[in-house]
């Protein structure tokens, strides 16, 4: 009874486990840095996406499916999945064991690539995905802040290193604030939405359009040598001490919390719309191109969002993100708790409405501590690395972490047979109907990709140490989200993917 309690009330509970330290601004103690299961946000995901898909599933061949689990997954294809894409990481870890022993590049890009092709016939492009990517570093396609521009010429190394710290961290907390729901074409849903209708008015805006553009209001002030740049910022670079554990973001840096908290939606557009696409068919400033449009959906509850990010920095971290993060004391789990507790907007959890069950999924929060480790941190190592000398980023349980449960990944994995839907549910996702935010169907389709990605996991790891003497220690839910993720990606923009599920919401 005590467990299904501090289940059902997790968010509540997180609440009261972090109060007394975010009010005096204190950084756990090592023996705080592992959260009772009953409130680790990532075991609750697990619990609650496991618990789903013990429902009851769907029959094909039956007419009647109601109130009957509408997504399955497949136990074959995934097998077959996890055989690809070992074999996949033995080839690389071969290549790359063939340059370091210095052996060649004729080996490493011949031998290896073939003997894959015939291993499993190739058959189509999914497959030639598979083998032509890596687990994908964070900023592969250099879409992201990184601050290399960043200079100021009185601050000493050290202090420049924090600064640039911080403001990578707040870059990837105001995306990850606002990374849910590109597809919309409007902010209601009384316009039509099926297939035929976007195929005339589509929104065109993806991740990375949001992610670049965001990247360019950040690089604004990097170098101050202009002194217009100076003065209109109004730049205070010696406002902090340099003896500072943690650094503040300068009032110059627009995407300093002292700053978004004065967001309007006004200034929001206005800053953002002209760093979007604009059409190749004509000489003004129009977003609309024979395709569709790009244009940012939900602007209030996005600039919301960054405002309640903004504030609670503010009152509880003294403005500071590298500060917020720090009390986390490297733990993944930790800092998903914590997200939660200080911002709202990252709540993805909600009642099943069938059962009343408990559901979470925290995509954001997750996302969010994943991309801080991939830019900030290392992989746990006798040597890790202090990316500008701090090692706060370097988090210890990285495997906790689930996969992201959002449009992409289900949308390949369906693809790929791994996961299939009830025909009802493929009518809807195929005539790009959309699913209501929090129905069964909405719901089944998440849980199921968190255990699918799971399950993908655990396959490839038991297949790589018998096909070669390296580890795989290396591989988890985080990474094989990003493989898959940026399958799903390519494939996608060649028109080779079916259609993704539609569901209004801010958590994905």
């Amino acid at each position: 009874t005590i467990k299904l309690i501090c289940i059902i009330y997790a968010d509540k509970l997180i609440y009261l486990f972090s109060y007394t330290n975010i009010q005096n601004n204190t950084v756990p103690e090592n023996n705080m840095t592992e959260l009772p299961e009953c409130i680790s946000p990532c075991s609750n995901v697990r619990r609650t996406c496991y618990a789903l898909m013990q429902d009851p599933s769907f029959d094909e061949f039956d007419d009647d499916n109601d109130g009957k689990r509408c997504v399955i997954i497949n136990e074959n294809e995934l097998n077959h999945l996890g055989d690809k894409i070992a074999n996949t990481i033995v080839s690389q870890q071969q290549q790359q064991q063939q340059q370091n022993d210095g052996k060649g590049q004729e080996d490493s890009n011949g031998g290896s690539s073939s003997s894959t092709d015939q291993l499993f016939k190739i058959p189509h492009i999914l497959d030639a995905c598979i083998q032509n990517l890596n687990f994908a570093s964070w900023d592969e396609e250099q879409w992201h802040y990184n601050a290399k521009g960043y200079n100021r010429k009185d601050l000493s190394d050290e202090v420049i290193d924090r600064q640039r710290f911080e403001r990578i961290a707040l870059y990837i907390m105001a995306m990850d604030a606002i990374n849910f729901c590109f597809w919309p074409v409007a902010d209601t849903e009384d316009l039509p939405c099926d297939v035929s209708f976007r195929r005339h008015k589509k929104n065109l805006l993806e991740y990375e359009n949001l992610a670049l553009a965001l990247k360019q209001l950040a690089e604004r002030d990097d170098d101050d040598c202009d002194d217009k740049l100076s003065t209109r910022t109004n730049i205070h670079p010696l406002a902090y001490s340099v003896s500072d554990e943690f650094a503040k973001a300068e009032d110059s840096y627009l995407l300093a919390p002292q700053n978004l908290a004065k967001l309007t939606v006004e200034n929001f557009t206005e800053m953002m719309m002209p760093l979007l696409p604009k059409s190749t068919n004509d000489d003004n400033d129009s977003h609309d191109t024979d395709k569709g449009v790009y244009w940012i959906p939900n602007v209030v509850e996005r600039v919301r969002l960054l405002k309640e990010m903004a504030q609670s920095l503010l009152t509880f971290h003294d403005g500071s993100a590298t500060k917020f993060i720090a009390s986390a004391n490297r733990s993944s789990d930790v800092l998903v708790h914590n997200i939660l507790q200080n911002f709202p907007g990252f709540r993805d959890a909600t009642v099943d409405p069938r059962s009343g069950r408990w559901v979470a999924f925290y995509k954001r929060a997750q996302i969010l501590v994943a991309d801080l480790w991939a830019a900030l941190g290392s992989e746990e190592g006798e040597e890790q690395e202090k990316k500008f000398g701090l090692d706060v980023c370097n988090f210890v349980d990285m495997d906790k972490v689930t996969t992201f449960a959002d449009y992409r990944v289900p949308q390949l994995l369906r693809s790929l047979k791994v996961m299939e839907y009830s025909p009802t549910l493929s009518n809807k996702v195929d005539h790009g109907m959309e699913l209501k935010a929090s129905s069964m169907e909405e719901l089944y389709i998440r849980a199921a990709t968190v255990v699918a990605v799971d399950k993908l996991v655990e396959n490839v790891k038991e297949k790589v140490p018998q096909m070669t003497e390296n580890n795989s220690e290396g591989i988890n839910a985080v990474k094989m989200d990003w493989y898959l993720w940026n399958i799903g990606e390519k494939l996608d923009r060649d028109g080779r993917l079916g259609n993704h599920h539609l569901v209004r919401t801010i958590y994905y």
